[in-house]
């Protein structure tokens, strides 16, 4: 080693030791130079000019000097307005603590940042003029005062005042507003604020509910936000009932909006309804739901575009406009559209399942005073088991006391399917009904998909029900029914039905089950039945099954609910015009049980001998 790099190096270790010399010579001179005094009064004035409100403090300031310069001030009160107009607290804090520049305290002009706020209980609220009890004074109050001032595009002349980061641990926020207090406890987290043109980074995490919520906000443009000017900003709340995001443009004036994306997903629509002290249980029978929109508030009201809608396993697209207007229902109106939907489940969803207790209410109408709502949906495939629906075309109102679900138009078993179901308020028996008409459709594939026993006609068909229920529709059986039905039938053929066998079994004039005449089949050119159904009983009022050269026609009475009948019927030649009838009708009288009736020949009931 050469004697100048020796040198050299040994100058570079005493500077280095020169340096550390002073520096801790600093550490140790500062606290001897600062004017604690100034420092303690410093704070003060800083929160006061901060929140606007008096600031008293309970407990002397303390000081540390390592790692960085801090003051800690304890049981600190925020005195203010209340909401009714008289004095009070607006805040207390057990510690609140900050950083502050050693230069400015040793001048006597400290600056703080970086503050702590230990176990905080915040109390807001407002008077019933609608003022808000912190008053708007201040230096945050005074820069977003001269923000909404400034011309658009125009930076506020204001001081770029240096915030820092504000921690808050274990905080409670007491919200009085109407007369049901609100509280959010345990609150803990950061708000990063380092100016005031910079930007605001807030997350905070406190239980609302009863459940712990985490709550994350950012925004480049925080003083426009908050003097009632367009900004940019990203938001998500996250907790076990929900969890929700948003990111576009906010405004925060008397007009308020938003407009951006949204995003919402519950996995169970009941447990958030719950956790926001809401019982609709109706909607509250939907489980799973996520949302993802685009979406453009006004005041009361919402537009959501391109909504992407997961209800349990239903996706459906469209659009929702939602209203909640501060002095009326909420209401929703909008077009959905589904690949798949179970109809049945949707449908139960507005209205609970009944009880194993007969004597409880049958159906919940309580929706109906809660909300209104005007849905057009449509879907590609719709089940109802055990049916299937394709290309359905619906609607779903919900107003004025009554509820009505429409089947405008749909594909079923190779023929069109309409309906309705309304519902009032006090129930189907206050007026609410079932209207079905089938046209075209499969009769076969009904008889065949329920499994239903006996003689039943298949074929093309139409039908026609209007039926009423005290129970949900959705929910019941067909003895719980009242109303009319009819079908009408083209060529088809009646199943389970031998008629020579029948007749032949007849002209013994002796009693016969319907199984005895089962191992065959009647055809016929047309089919006509009508029926009045009233809660588990049937009057057959026309029945007429019309084959190439025989008539069988029915009436009377059908106790379905124990699968009993009573029945008078005839078998004749059929009617043509002009031409008398060769042979006499074979009258008989059907009773028993289905599936399997007895047959008995009126000559057998009235004593006359038997047909030769």
């Amino acid at each position: 080693m050469t004697l100048s790099r020796f040198l050299r190096s040994k100058l570079l270790v005493r500077g280095i030791l020169a340096v550390l010399l002073v520096v801790a010579a600093g550490r140790i001179a500062f606290p001897f130079l600062v004017q604690t005094a100034a420092v303690e009064r410093g704070i003060e004035q800083a929160l006061e000019n901060w929140t606007g409100a008096a600031v008293h403090v309970g407990r002397k300031a303390e000081f540390s000097f390592w790692p960085y310069p801090r003051v800690t001030l304890g049981n600190v009160r925020i005195v203010g307005t209340k909401a009714d107009g008289t004095g009070g607290e607006l805040a207390t804090v057990e510690k609140v603590a900050a950083t502050f520049d050693l230069l400015g305290a040793v001048r006597g002009q400290p600056g703080f940042s970086d503050f702590e706020l230990v176990r905080p209980v915040v109390h807001a609220g407002w008077s019933a003029d609608g003022v808000f009890n912190w008053r708007h004074s201040g230096w945050l109050i005074q820069a977003i005062d001269a923000t909404a001032k400034a011309p658009e595009g125009q930076p506020a002349d204001i001081k770029d005042e240096r915030i820092g980061t504000i921690s808050i641990r274990d905080g409670v926020l007491d919200i009085a507003r109407g007369e049901k207090p609100y509280r959010i406890t345990d609150i803990n987290g950061s708000i990063d604020w380092p100016a005031l043109r910079r930007t605001l980074e807030l997350s905070l995490s406190g239980v609302v509910n009863g459940e712990m919520t985490h709550w994350s906000f950012t925004t480049g443009h925080p003083l426009a936000l908050l003097a009632g000017r367009d900004a940019v900003i990203q938001t998500s709340l996250s907790a076990d009932p929900a969890k929700f995001g948003f990111d576009g443009t906010a405004n925060l004036s008397g007009n308020a909006y938003i407009s951006g994306a949204m995003q919402l997903s519950t996995p169970s629509l009941s447990r958030l309804l719950a956790w926001q002290g809401k019982d609709i249980p109706a909607v509250g029978n939907i489980g799973q739901v996520s949302a993802e929109a685009n979406v453009t508030s006004s005041g009361a009201s919402a537009r959501l575009d391109n909504v992407k809608l997961v209800l349990d396993n239903a996706e459906a697209t469209g659009v929702l406009d939602i209203a909640m207007p501060a002095d009326g229902l909420p209401k929703v109106d909008g077009t959905l559209a589904f690949d798949k939907m179970d109809l049945r489940a949707f449908l139960t969803a507005f209205s609970p399942l009944p009880g194993t207790d007969p004597n409880a209410p049958g159906i919940d109408t309580t929706f109906i005073r809660q909300f209104a709502m005007d849905l057009r949906l449509s879907a590609k495939s719709a089940d109802f088991a055990p049916f299937s629906l394709q290309d359905l075309a619906a609607g779903m109102r919900v107003e004025n006391g009554r509820a009505s679900f429409d089947v405008g138009d749909s594909a079923f078993l190779g023929g069109r399917m309409t309906g309705r179901i309304v519902l009032a308020e006090s129930g189907f028996r206050g007026g609410g009904q079932l209207q079905m008409s089938l046209g075209n459709v499969d009769i076969g594939a009904i008889v065949s998909t329920l499994a239903l026993p006996g003689p039943l006609p298949t074929g093309i068909g139409s039908a026609d029900f209007e039926l009423s229920t005290d129970l949900p529709l959705w929910a019941t059986t067909v003895s719980d029914m009242s109303g009319r039905f009819r079908l009408r039938m083209g060529p088809g053929t009646l199943t389970h039905f031998n008629r020579p066998a029948f007749e032949q079994r007849a002209a013994q004039n002796t009693f016969f089950s319907t199984s005895e005449v089962a191992d065959g089949s009647f055809d016929f050119v047309r089919a006509d039945m009508d029926a009045k159904l009233n809660r588990g009983l049937a009057e057959l009022t026309k029945a007429e099954i019309e084959g190439t050269d025989r008539l069988l026609t029915l009436s009377g009475l059908i106790p379905y609910r124990t699968g009993s009948l009573a029945l008078a019927g005839s078998l004749a030649e059929r009617p043509q015009e002009g031409v008398a009838p060769t042979s006499p009708a074979i009258s008989f009288f059907v009773g028993g049980s289905w599936p399997e009736p007895v047959i008995s020949p009126i000559a057998i009931l009235t004593g006359q001998e038997p047909r030769r």
